[in-house]
């Protein structure tokens, strides 16, 4: 059987990822690396994400007001970045989560090939 392209499982992950990251900050505020390991052990290996995959979304998200970070010193080791979710952000994600419900329902019934 055929194994679906490097590319298209890309595609899948970029369209879900910024969902994933508003809810994982549900949980409270998380630095980077946190978050790469909480997303790849959650979701059984399937968001194993590098760090230039990352930092990207998570600007995305903190410029359109969903998320907030900020600079937290250690008494040991370098400063982390920390992210935590705006209260617009929990709308959105809200919001977010029932179009996502809605569109793999949809395509749940398309695969089926059972008309709506």
């Amino acid at each position: 059987m055929p194994k679906v392209s490097i590319e298209w499982v890309a595609e899948l992950k970029r369209g879900s990822i910024q969902l994933c990251l508003l809810a994982l900050l549900t949980q409270g505020s998380k630095y980077g690396l946190q978050i790469i390991n909480e997303l790849s052990e959650m979701s059984g290996g399937f968001f194993d994400l590098k760090e230039g995959t990352l930092y990207p979304a998570l600007r995305r998200l903190e410029e359109r007001g969903y998320l907030k970070s900020e600079w937290v010193e250690r008494e040991s080791g370098i400063p982390r970045r920390y992210y935590r979710i705006t209260e617009k952000g929990k709308a959105v994600l809200t919001e977010a989560t029932v179009v996502w419900k809605e569109m793999v329902q949809s395509a749940e019934g398309i695969l089926r090939g059972v008309k709506k």
